[in-house]
């Protein structure tokens, strides 16, 4: 399954991203991901690694800023070709992938028409127009069934995340 994560600056992407692979892991997933977490047993994600690893079975891969992998702009680029083959095959594999991006539309389309939950992550903010720390809105859009589109929307105290990871860590692109 492909879970793709869109918000502002601090709207939750990444923590809400952490959140799903923490369960993946407590259930087994080996992680691949891009970014560190503490607390947490992971590979560092090696994109032409996991493309070209062909017994890459039951994982979990976490793509923070999937716009350095996959921008719209470089749709012909080879990473963006190479990494389209492999998520058209992340089913046959057992692979959930998550992704965040600040912008669907900022993402290749290839990856956008294989995303099976769309969450969108908010800030909170009380009835004064304050803040609400801690707390964040996801607004989740399941695509999985084109003719019975579901949405729904949780809330999510988000304190018990920050442990595993650096939000101010800057992600590089590959090349």
């Amino acid at each position: 399954m492909i879970i793709g994560f869109e918000g502002g600056l601090g709207t939750g992407k990444t923590i809400g991203m952490v959140r799903y692979l923490k369960k993946d892991e407590a259930q087994g997933n080996d992680l691949f991901i891009n970014f560190g977490m503490k607390d947490t047993d992971y590979n560092k994600l090696n994109v032409t690694e996991i493309m070209e690893n062909e017994n890459l079975q039951n994982v979990s891969i976490g793509i923070d800023e999937i716009t350095v992998f996959l921008d719209c702009r470089k749709s012909m680029s080879k990473m963006n070709r190479m990494l389209s083959y492999f998520i058209l095959q992340t089913r046959k594999r057992n692979v959930n992938m998550y992704y965040t991006t600040q912008d669907f539309g900022m993402v290749d389309l290839r990856l956008i028409r294989h995303t099976s939950i769309q969450i969108f992550c908010e800030n909170v903010y009380n009835d004064d127009n304050d803040l609400i720390p801690n707390v964040k809105k996801y607004s989740m859009l399941d695509l999985r069934d084109k003719r019975n589109l579901s949405f729904t929307n949780f809330y999510l105290d988000i304190s018990p995340y920050y442990k595993y990871y650096d939000t101010n860590e800057i992600i590089l692109p590959p090349i």
